[in-house]
């Protein structure tokens, strides 16, 4: 799409005494000249946006239509007024998939330290003699010999194994969930959207909101010639078990060597990583390509080698939780809008590409979302855009997360890590104690290897903690609008910034004075996606919030990068296809 300058405004957005919001102006050198008189104050640099401070009687009401474009990872924004013309554009990345990650590393953080607690007390109960009596013979950590005992707690399907000692009573009739509930994800992606619309009503007088209804047939998408009746039939149709589909698609062959039959059938995506159970998950491999030296369990490359042989393990489209999250979204957005007496409605795809099309729009977020402002209206006269698109993001607030990573025991010699934890752990790729110790059995003899043990160094396990173990509190946050100043003394000046913080951390800094030394932390605050840092010492927060505009583009600067990426996205589906192709030829 092609743009001449004329197409292009530049937009200040204004709200008057009160704080309700005005119809944007182009009028620059005016605003200029009200905010030299005083007449006017900013308070928003992206967008830039003022306060009037003089009453303002204003009659006509503009119609100004805000036109969203749901997404999980990225949500378009954009505002028409009365006869069509663009007036705010955005883009916004939710960071959504995220939120599984963290929780996901969170449990992992939970159960680790019960885990221990529980150790510390069966091993205290087995010093001092008040571990279970009466119990059937058992093993704990498949070493240990001792008593286990079953209990049947209400609301349990099982019965619960206490081993050594009997923990407390579990409490499964506790969890209830409420009608409606959502996931943590679905819920997040329903407060950005709404969030990303009442902030836009903040500064425009929106007296309409229309959004797109997405639902998106997946097994469209895989086959356009799927037929009703197909509906109701996966992958494993006509066929008894997993194994047997793997075993028909790679002909019984290792998917990796392509010789050997196939011995085992390996799930690339762990269960821990919360991945899905499918078969596109599962690839068939023989004993040497599973469990060898170079095998999927011990070499990276080989793992990495497995990804690019199975592409679909991989899901294909990431907006399953954008289907049953869009009917609840709807319906808060409806509530929203009636309440505020805002107009609402709902259009579908097919009249946003209709509309996008027929104004020859570019396709991308912020346009499909204009397009969408646009449905239905037979007033359009004037399609006109703003010359800056405004990039957001959404930040965690102060999180109170104090583990920052679960590290492994290491064991070194000669100043080289030669072995982690003493038995494999999941997913381990380098040697354990165990296997190091067999391979050096190979070559040397019993007695040197009872001192060559000893000879290792090793460094413990260890929690590695953030700043909040110490009960710090960070003086800025991401997600901050910050003011940087720093008063040159040699020049006379001062450097003064605005910017959005990304990221905060401290330094340990050693400082001394007539002989003495002491230790500082030193805070330094990272923006402009972590490229750049100044000293938090110069800064201080003027405001916060969990959705920011984080770079501000031009809108032929915008497009041009979203051209780029569409190019690179499209080569690398091709790029899969061909091996997925060349695989099953």
């Amino acid at each position: 799409m092609s743009m001449s300058n004329k197409q292009t405004k530049h937009y200040v957005y204004v709200v008057d005494k009160k704080g309700n919001p005005l119809p944007p102006t182009t009028r620059c050198g005016h605003v200029r000249k009200l905010l030299e008189e005083g007449k006017a104050v900013p308070i928003s640099n992206h967008p830039f946006t003022i306060r009037l401070k003089y009453d303002v009687n204003y009659d006509h009401e503009q119609a100004f239509v805000y036109g969203q474009d749901p997404g999980r990872e990225n949500i378009g924004e954009a505002v028409s007024g009365e006869v069509g013309a663009c007036v705010y554009l955005s883009d916004i990345e939710t960071k959504n998939k995220s939120i599984k990650k963290n929780m996901s590393d969170r449990a992992e953080s939970r159960r680790s330290r019960r885990r221990h607690d529980r150790q510390n007390k069966q091993r205290k109960a087995r010093h001092d003699g008040t571990e279970i009596r009466n119990g059937k013979e058992d093993t704990c950590r498949t070493k240990i010999s001792c008593k286990s005992k079953e209990v049947s707690y209400p609301g349990a399907e099982k019965p619960v194994t206490h081993k050594i000692i009997q923990g407390k009573e579990g409490k499964f009739n506790n969890r209830k969930r409420e009608d409606g509930w959502q996931t943590p994800s679905g819920r997040q992606l329903i407060q950005m959207h709404m969030t990303a619309m009442k902030k836009a009503c903040k500064i425009l007088p929106i007296t309409k909101v229309v959004i797109e209804r997405n639902a998106f047939d997946f097994q469209k998408l895989e086959n356009e010639n799927i037929h009703a009746w197909e509906y109701g039939k996966g992958p494993l149709y006509g066929y008894k078990s997993y194994k047997d589909y793997i075993w028909d698609e790679q002909h019984g062959k290792c998917l990796l060597c392509g010789q050997n039959k196939i011995d085992y059938y390996h799930h690339i995506s762990q269960q821990k990583d919360n991945k899905y159970d499918h078969v596109s998950n599962i690839a068939g491999l023989c004993q040497e390509c599973h469990y060898g030296k170079h095998g999927v369990h011990q070499c990276q490359d080989t793992e990495d080698r497995l990804l690019e042989l199975k592409a679909k393990a991989v899901q294909k489209y990431s907006v399953g939780l954008l289907n049953s999250v869009i009917p609840e979204l709807i319906e808060t957005m409806k509530k929203f809008c009636n309440s505020n007496g805002i107009d609402f409605s709902v259009t579908d795809g097919k009249v946003t590409k209709n509309t996008r099309e027929k104004h020859k729009l570019f396709k991308d977020h912020c346009m499909d979302a204009y397009a969408i402002s646009l449905a239905g209206r037979d007033d359009i006269k004037d399609i006109s855009f703003p010359d800056e698109v405004h990039i957001q993001r959404r930040f965690k607030k102060k999180s109170n997360n104090k583990i920052a990573a679960l590290n492994q025991r290491e064991y070194w010699f000669n100043g080289k890590c030669v072995a982690k934890n003493r038995h494999k752990a999941t997913d381990q790729k380098g040697n354990s104690l165990e296997e190091y110790m067999e391979e050096y059995a190979e070559t040397h003899t019993e007695k040197e290897c009872r001192r060559h043990i000893h000879e290792l160094e090793i460094k413990p396990a260890r929690r590695t903690y953030t700043y909040h173990k110490e009960g710090l509190v960070a003086p800025i946050h991401p997600g901050d609008v910050v003011v940087y100043e720093k008063h040159n003394k040699i020049k006379g000046n001062t450097k003064r910034e605005v910017f959005v913080a990304t990221g905060v951390e401290y330094t340990e800094v050693i400082k001394s004075k007539k002989g003495v030394k002491w230790t500082e932390r030193e805070w330094k605050v990272s923006f402009d996606n972590d490229s750049k840092t100044r000293k938090a010492k110069f800064c201080h927060p003027v405001a916060s919030g969990c959705l920011q505009v984080v770079e501000t583009r031009k809108l032929k600067q915008h497009l041009s990068i979203v051209e780029t990426e569409n190019k690179k996205l499209e080569k690398s589906k091709k790029k899969k296809q061909k091996t997925v192709n060349k695989k099953a030829a």
